[in-house]
């Protein structure tokens, strides 16, 4: 028997209020339940669409989903323009750099705490540059 699933949403239990969370990143617990994400995080498993309440259900996209999104600036994201690796903050959020789990790419420019128009990533560590002597 084959499992197929037609699109990138899936559901599971939220661990926290996620009600306020569109576009953050999330991962879930020892428990098995969906809380939010830290900047050292290296494999979220996806992005909130619809959260729930503690105890509720919540909707999120996979990172293999092939559309537009919206993902949630950090309150200090760097310079985001068109084209910005985005990486994960605090609190699932993310931010521009160049080092931490790449999740997303900016589709526009955009401030601290928007939410912005993005796709979707592999999980992706992106390690600082190493200095040549």
């Amino acid at each position: 028997m084959a499992i197929i699933h037609q699109q990138a949403v899936m559901r599971a239990e939220s661990g926290v209020d996620l009600r306020e969370c569109e576009g953050c990143f999330v991962k879930k617990d020892t428990s098995g339940k969906l809380v939010l994400c830290t900047e050292n995080d290296t494999a979220p498993l996806g992005v909130v669409h619809v959260g729930g309440d503690k105890g509720e259900m919540t909707d999120y996209l996979l990172p293999a989903h092939q559309g537009i999104v919206g993902v949630r600036l950090h309150a200090s994201p760097g310079s985001v323009e068109e084209g910005t690796r985005l990486v994960l903050a605090a609190k699932g959020t993310v931010k521009a750099g160049p080092t931490g789990t790449q999740v997303a790419v900016a589709c526009e420019e955009g401030t601290g705490g928007q939410l912005l128009e993005g796709y979707l990533t592999l999980p992706t560590v992106q390690a600082a540059p190493s200095s040549g002597s």
